[in-house]
């Protein structure tokens, strides 16, 4: 089975098959980032170093070196300044966007965590929802309504029927849409609907059972289990008695033998 991966970088939003490229977030706890998010992470969080005041030092030694081309080597000094300027503006707002990552939490549940990535709640400005609570305010939003129930609310997703061309159905219809068209029907009492899946038939093979039949024949399973094991523990108890009389009787003959020998005597 094939596992696709989604980038917690909203910005990069990657989407590929797991493999030895991606990598677990340093900010996120058990999030999936891509390597090249990884990286700027990484460098995100490490601290600022001095290579690139030492390109700059090391330019204006150069700029020293050489009199005929002072002002050539005088803007390029300031090049390299801007350009460090830049790198280290891009450093700063980069590490700002890590911690309001690290410091999300989920505006409708209070969660921190999330199965996925945060979104953008399309009601409220500003705030960010889990994955899970996400999908709940887009059908919440959403003008659809279930064809079988008339139900403008679905505990997940909207999920298209499989008999109704068009129409949606909520979870719960969905599941029963799919138990109807299986074309399997209880074993005992003939129905072709569940309120939930088919059920093997324990004591039938081939066989299916509707939820409220298998209810019925796995209560009787268990206490015909109860009762063979309360059997099985009163045969025991009885061979368990049996052998301490036995034991009781020979001990007894044991202690009558040596007194016969002494009335002979």
């Amino acid at each position: 089975m094939l596992f696709l991966l989604k980038c917690i970088n909203e910005e990069c939003g990657k989407i590929a098959p797991r493999d030895a490229s991606w990598r677990k977030s340093k900010v996120i706890l058990n999030a999936d980032i891509c390597k090249k998010c990884f990286d700027e992470e990484v460098r995100a969080l490490r601290p600022d170093d001095d290579s690139d005041d030492l390109d700059e030092e090391e330019e204006t030694k150069g700029n020293e070196n050489n009199n005929n081309n002072n002002n050539n080597k005088t803007d390029k000094s300031e090049a390299v300044h801007d350009l460090n300027k830049e790198r280290a503006k891009a450093k700063s707002e980069k590490r700002k966007e890590i911690a309001k990552l690290g410091m999300k939490s989920c505006a409708a549940c209070a969660s921190k965590e999330t199965t996925a990535g945060w979104y953008r709640s399309h009601v409220k400005k500003g705030v960010y929802l889990c994955h899970r609570c996400y999908y709940r305010e887009r059908t919440m939003l959403s003008i659809k309504v279930c064809v079988a129930c008339s139900t403008d609310r679905t505990s997940g997703s909207w999920l298209k029927s499989k008999t109704t061309q068009g129409g949606y159905l909520c979870v719960n219809c969905y599941y029963k849409e799919l138990v109807a068209l299986s074309g399997k029907h209880c074993g005992t009492c003939e129905s072709k609907t569940t309120s939930s899946i088919w059920y093997n038939d324990k004591e039938r093979a081939g066989k299916y059972l509707c939820a409220k039949c298998y209810a019925r024949q796995w209560k009787k399973i268990k206490e015909r289990r109860k009762i063979e094991a309360e059997e099985a523990k009163k045969i025991q108890q009885q061979e368990q008695k049996q052998e301490q009389h036995e034991r009781e009787h020979e001990h007894e003959h044991e202690q009558q033998q040596p007194r016969k020998k002494r009335v002979r005597e």
